[in-house]
């Protein structure tokens, strides 16, 4: 297989000016520049361009894959992190999340990118929309969501096996998760029967009510002119940052308890086996419900094993490979139903059939791959 590489970013906050426009020109000579997007792909050769640089100059979240191992995401978040530095550090996993502080003022980059090679992921095929799946993420880490965090931790742990591992305090939420997590998830390969696991033990969601009423309250204790140069900027600025920066002071400042959590202190050894665990539960109610279904089904062709011999023959005389093999398999299905001696009855069935037909080479082909039109001894 061919290197193959895929580079995507997004705008979220808003459009990207012309002279934005023209520096994201600079890096890259053959993508496709939107004020909303840009994208290339590589056969051959890497993206030199600068993503720091071009999260800082207009977009807010990027991917980058190649199929030799990379898989980075990266948000761009303008206020900085917005969880204290102790908490920060607990949903740190040994490797995959990094933070890069800019070198002036507040923001930085939340930069998710596990050390893999070749082997460690499958192969995607519709990138194209895995980012824009994944792009909400942002809005939640804006807000002081813990759980992207914590489900950053457990795929980056699981990548780097370490089953000791000791989990972070578990985020309220867990057992609802919105669909840009779940995207998140599937891009790195979580077991879902892991996150499951996981998620077991989780408070519910905190009410939205209260922010809502502290987003309120701050705006009444800010004066006239503060209020007046915030929407200047919401109006004329740099909205995003000024909307990112806004919800981080009223966070800050308001009485708010900080993302709910539970401290549970499992092992990542323990979380794996609670989901083999799940795992052997949900393969056997599939097991037992194949099973049940397959008897309702045999049930059904003893009722009339007239009728299912006639769509046998009539499958047969459409004369093409798959209803060959249908009907094959019904011959099986129906020696089962019809109980001890229904096998010899299709056997007997199956001489006819390819008397009948001497010429459908391929059905009698067929008919021995299934384990009629047996040799007499």
């Amino acid at each position: 297989m061919s290197e193959y590489q895929y580079v995507h970013f997004i705008a979220l906050d808003g459009p990207l000016n012309q002279n934005q426009l023209d520096y994201m020109a600079t890096q890259s000579s053959r993508a496709e520049i939107t004020k909303w997007q840009f994208t290339n792909e590589y056969n051959f050769g890497d993206f030199r361009g600068d993503a720091f640089e071009m999260l800082r100059r207009g977009y807010d979240v990027h991917l980058h894959y190649a199929n030799y191992g990379i898989r980075r995401l990266q948000f761009r978040l303008p206020a900085g992190l917005p969880w204290d530095q102790e908490t920060w550090e607990a949903y740190l996993p040994e490797y995959g999340l990094t933070w890069h502080p800019d070198k002036k003022g507040r923001g930085g980059i939340l930069e998710i990118d596990p050390e893999s090679d070749a082997g460690t992921f499958d192969y995607l095929m519709d990138l194209e929309k895995t980012l824009e799946e994944i792009a909400p993420i942002r809005d939640l880490l804006l807000a002081g969501d813990l759980r992207p965090l914590y489900v950053i931790w457990l795929a980056m742990t699981a990548l780097n096996c370490d089953e000791e591992a000791i989990e972070p305090p578990l985020p309220a939420g867990m057992d609802s998760l919105p669909d840009c997590v779940f995207a998140l998830a599937d891009f790195y390969e979580l077991d879902t029967d892991l996150l499951t696991a996981a998620s077991a033990g989780s408070s519910p969601l905190p009410n939205s009510t209260k922010a809502g009423s502290d987003v309120a309250a701050w705006l009444d204790r800010q004066s006239k002119e503060d209020l007046k140069r915030l929407a200047q900027r919401l109006r004329e600025g740099d909205p995003g940052s000024a909307r990112s920066e806004t919800l981080t002071l009223i966070r800050n400042e308001s009485s708010t308890v900080t993302w709910p959590t539970v401290e549970l202190n499992r092992t990542f050894e323990e979380l794996r086996n609670s989901a083999s665990e799940k795992e052997a539960k949900r393969v056997k109610r599939a097991a037992d419900a194949k099973q049940k279904a397959r008897r309702t089904k045999l049930k059904k062709l003893a009722e009339d094993p007239k009728a299912v011999l006639a769509q046998i023959d009539k499958l047969v005389k459409e004369k093409k490979r798959p209803s060959y093999k249908e009907a094959a398999q019904m011959l099986i299905d129906l020696g089962e139903a019809l109980g001890s001696d229904g096998p010899e009855q299709m056997q007997a069935e199956a001489t006819r059939l390819s008397k009948a037909y001497p010429t459908l080479m391929a059905f009698k082909q067929e008919l021995r791959q299934h384990g009629f039109l047996k040799k007499k001894k």
